[in-house]
């Protein structure tokens, strides 16, 4: 089996195991309307994830919440999600 499919088939299983944590997270970082709310959102959902699942799910978490974003046509969400860093 190739590569390709393994990554697919792993991402779609961690889409339909996160489907309520990156519907809510996806609306209530969309919903940012300054920078500011937007790193604040994103710092908190991303925050929230991380606590219940740890940071083994996290970066495949982000990159899907990342895909849903630029689904809305929100690009600047997108990328703060991607730039987001954990401090200490």
């Amino acid at each position: 089996m190739s590569r390709a499919k393994t990554d697919g088939r792993a991402m779609a299983k961690a889409r339909a195991s996160y489907v309520l944590e990156l519907a809510r997270g996806c609306s209530y970082i969309s919903s940012a309307l300054t920078p500011d709310t937007l790193k604040r959102t994103s710092a908190e959902v991303l925050g929230e994830f991380r606590e219940l699942y740890g940071d083994r799910e996290l970066g495949v978490f982000r990159k899907l919440l990342a895909e849903d974003l630029q689904r809305r046509d929100k690009q600047d969400a997108a990328s703060a999600v991607v730039d987001f860093k954990f401090v200490g």
